[in-house]
Parts: structure tokens; sequence; C-alpha cells
């Protein structure tokens, strides 16, 4: 039984509540400052798992978790894996009627959350039979929910993990905001524990680290190993926004000596450390991805964060972490190689992880009847990179077609297409030139959206660009290029002639004063769907293609 147990992930938070009990796990701020030690945050998590049983929820079964990043979170979180069950989120970011079909979707035999958050589910008829429904607040005849987490904290632990297999459902998360099919990427006990021993392999931390991570994944990630994590008070749905006083303080204050989060959050920390009356926090290391960082961006950083290592992280929902570089390092490549350079390098694959690049096409790949060289490109040429190992998501809640389409089968192993176009360097390191989705077919030849920004960046610096492919009767697809410049002047000869000097084709420039259409999650990624689609109708202001 002992054996079977270890499978389920939440093994690793208990016996970090038995090495370090009187530690903080979690640290808040705020309007409600508070904390947990984690030796109480275990004590929380096997009460609530046996509350959760007691009232109806069963090992298999599927729990919505609609609750911000907060203790309440991990504890129902972590209560609902102890038990067997599977946790179900959404993003956020969705509208509220995308996030009721979404969660009804999963067919969920609980419903946990915030009490605001319940309104979702009078939105959707299969959320309002949902037998059991959790309020992190006060209930009153069954509103907002049935039972209140204090009911379920009331009840006490028995200490046991349910003996979950390592292709059992922990974590099932919801990503896409597009109409249609939800594609809910399945993590399973053993995706987590893989990906937890991947992220310690090659992010490693110390004794007395002290994390801020955005991400609630990367919290997961701290609790198994031991490690403190402070909450950054912030608006998650607004990280471009954030108020970097407000970080910054919570840097000093805890003695923040690691942070996890998405290039605009760093640029809105190092913006402000720029100008004068504030010290930097005493920061060993940063990580960041989710978006492209540009050379600009990390310089600036490198400026004010003089001491401290910066790493670019590359992976996706599906595989993380699957490459990683350390800024100096990607620099000084990019610099000897100056405008040679195709793209943006993300670094050698993690040692966990094995990959292949494959020829571009928006069709399902079948590898196991064509075999791999039909699809295989040759070395140094551009194609999509396709990953697998144990921590990689081999497949999505009850969606075939997602499945089909993002991952190939060769027999024995499950391979994750990332959607990303790039290819290896002699090196072996990996560069990314663009999403597969945006590669441009202009005359018949593909062209690379973030090759076409990255020279276009190195003249017009501090001006958010993007290249799009828009549809033309003589080319198929032309090449635009748009640049987002409210407060400076674009050169327009200069540039031109910059691109051409690299070899690049661009058919039209395009200059707005309007914020370019990122993703809502990072508020970093170009959306090239959305910023296509107001080129076509007339939207981008100012100029037109």
């Amino acid at each position: 039984m002992a054996k079977e147990a270890s499978k389920n992930v939440v093994a690793f938070l208990r016996d970090a509540a038995v090495r370090v009990p009187e530690r903080s796990a979690l640290i808040l701020d705020g309007t409600r400052p508070q904390s947990i030690t984690f030796g109480d945050l275990w004590n929380r998590i096997d009460r609530i798992s046996v509350g959760l049983r007691e009232n109806g929820l069963h090992p298999g079964d599927r729990a919505i978790c609609m609750i911000p990043m907060s203790i309440d979170l991990y504890v129902t979180l972590l209560g609902t894996l102890k038990m067997g069950a599977s946790a179900v989120f959404v993003d956020p970011w969705m509208g509220l009627r995308q996030i009721a079909v979404f969660s009804a979707y999963a067919t969920p035999r609980a419903y946990l959350g915030i009490p605001k958050s319940h309104v979702i589910r009078f939105l959707d008829s299969g959320l309002r039979r949902i037998p059991l429904t959790v309020t992190t607040g006060g209930s009153f005849l069954g509103l907002p929910g049935r039972v209140s987490l204090q009911d379920l904290l009331a009840c006490n632990g028995d200490g046991v993990l349910h003996p979950s297999r390592d292709d059992e459902s922990a974590l099932i998360t919801f990503t896409s905001g597009s109409s249609g099919t939800p594609k809910g990427a399945n993590r399973t006990h053993g995706f987590l524990s893989a990906q937890h021993q991947a992220l310690m392999a090659e992010f490693m931390y110390e004794e007395d680290d002290v994390d801020m991570p955005m991400f609630p994944v990367f919290a997961l990630n701290n609790m198994a190993q031991g490690v403190t994590s402070v909450v950054p008070d912030m608006d998650f749905k607004c990280v471009a926004e954030v108020d970097a006083e407000t970080i910054l303080a919570q840097m000093h204050q805890h003695r923040v000596t690691t942070c996890t989060a998405s290039p605009p959050f760093f640029d809105r920390l190092t913006e402000r450390l720029a100008k004068k009356g504030r010290s930097a926090p005493a920061l060993r290391r940063i990580l960041t991805g989710g978006a492209p960082v540009t050379d600009a961006q990390l310089r600036r950083w490198q400026i004010v964060l003089p001491e401290t290592e910066i790493v670019v992280v590359y992976g996706s929902t599906e595989a993380e972490p699957v490459a990683h570089v350390e800024a100096s390092e990607r620099l000084a490549i990019h610099d000897a190689m100056g405008e040679k350079a195709r793209g943006f390098c993300v670094g050698r694959p993690s040692r966990h992880i094995e990959c292949r690049v494959i020829r571009i096409t928006e069709n399902a790949v079948d590898a196991a009847s064509d075999g791999w060289d039909a699809w295989t490109v040759e070395p140094g040429e551009i194609g999509e990179l396709v990953v697998t190992g144990d921590h990689v998501c081999k497949d999505y809640y009850h969606n075939a077609e997602a499945v089909a389409q993002n991952k190939i089968v060769d027999g024995k192993n499950v391979w994750h297409r990332m959607g990303d176009t790039g290819y290896f360097d002699v090196e072996g390191r990996f560069w990314i030139v663009g999403r597969t989705h945006s590669t441009i077919l202009r005359d018949g030849q593909f062209v690379h959206p973030q090759m076409v920004e990255r020279i276009a960046a190195a003249e017009i610096r501090d001006v958010q660009v993007a290249a799009v492919g828009c549809p033309d009767e003589r080319l198929g697809q032309k090449v635009v290029l748009v640049a987002s410049a409210p407060n400076e002047t674009v050169d327009r000869a200069a540039l031109e002639e910059r691109l051409a000097q690299a070899g690049i084709v661009v058919d039209a420039i395009v200059v707005t004063d309007q914020p370019l259409p990122v993703d809502p999650r990072h508020n970093s990624k170009i959306d090239y769907q959305a910023l296509r689609q107001e080129l076509q109708t007339g939207g981008i202001p100012n100029e037109r293609p």
C-alpha cells in the first residue's frame, strides 16, 4: 500500500511538511495578510480531503476549482487530489458564459469556489445540478454553496493518501478561450511528479530561498520542494499593469530571493527600479517565459539587476520545461551572429525531454503510418518542434479531435506538437522563428514572423512590432509589419533598408498609436489571429496596409 500511495503527487507536500513543518509555505499580503506553515497546510489538506469524501466526492470524480491564488486554493486543490479526485481549472480571463460552458464540459460532481464565483453555476443547467457545492465564505440555506470550507475543515484528518496511479488525472486545465470543443490538458499524477523532478533538476533551489511565483504551478512546485512562496499582491488578469512599488515592497519585506513571472511583470519592476528612490531586492535568480523576450528587454533588466541571474524559460501548458537559456548567454549568441541570426535562441532542451523538428503543416501528423523519415526535416532546417517525455501531457480531457491534431503517436511514445516553428543550430540550441498558425506563405515560400520582428525590433527599439500574413490575390499572402509606436517616430526608410539588407521581404508597414492585441494570460504574447482580423476589417488605426 505504501508503494501505491507514493504515486499520489500530494506525497511531495506531505513529506515537506514532515521535513520543515514550521517553515512558511505560503505568504499573502494585501488587505487580508495571511500565511501558513507547511505543517498547518498539510493539516488542513488532510481534513479537507476527509470532508470532501464525507460529503459525497469519490475517487475519480472531478471538482471545479474557482478560487484565486491563495491559501484556500491550495488547501482545496491538494485536498481534492489527496482523496483521489481531480481538480478542474478554467482560466479566469474568459467570459463568464464561456467559463460556465467549459466547467460543465468536465461533468464535475463538485464545485469549489469563492462566493461570487458561484454565480457561474446559474449560467448552465448542468452546473446547477452539481451535488456538492462548496463556498470559501459563509453558507446560508444552501447559498452560495451547500457546504462551507469551514465545515470541511471541522472534519478529522486521516493521513491517508489515495493510491493514485501514474496515469490517473490530477489536474485538468482548460486554457483555450476559443469556440468549439474545450481543450483541457490532462495532467496526471505521473506527469506532475515528473514535471516537479524536471523543474528541480533544471532550476535548483537553495535551502534558504524564498520564491515569488506569478504562476500557480510554480507555487505547487515550491510546496513539493519545501520552498516558501510569497504570492505577488496583484491582479493576475492585468499583468502589464502590476503595481511595481507594491511588489518591490513585498520582495524587501519577505527577503525574496527568486521570482518566476511573465515578461511584462519584470518590465514594470525594472522600470520602477531604474528610477531613483527604490533599492533593488536581493534576487539571485529570476525565471521568465510565456512569451517572446527581446534582447532589449534583457539588457534593461540586467542594468538594474546586475547581480541577478536572468533565465528565459521555454515551455507550454502541455510541456514545461522544454528548454532554457541564461540572458547573458543568449545576448552573447545573438551579438556574435548579428543579423544573420534567425529568430530567438531559447537554449538547449531539458535532458528530461526528447525533441524532433518536423515539416510545417496545419494537418494531423501520422508518424506511425508514414514513419518519422517522411516528416523529419534536415538539421538546421526550419520546422515545427515536437517533444516527448514523462513531463509531456499525453492527451486532452474527452477531446479526441484535439488529441489527433496536437499529439503524434509513434507506437511507443506520445509526442506533443509545440506549435512553435524553429530549428536546432550546430550547438544543439533551439531557435524559435514563429508559430505554426502564424507562419506566412508568401508566393509559395514560408516567411516566419519572429525572424521579421527581430530585425525590425533592432532598428526601432522599444516599439511593439508584429508580422502577419494578409490575403493577397497575387501572392496568396502578403507580409504586413505592424509597429505600435504611440510615443516614437518610426523612420520607415531606415526600417525598410535594414529589412532589405537582412534579406527580409515586407510588403507593407503599418504604424499605429494603439497597442497590439496580446494574449490575456501573460499580456505580452502577440495575438496574431486577432491582429490579422483587425487588418482585414480596417480596425488598425492611423494607417492601412
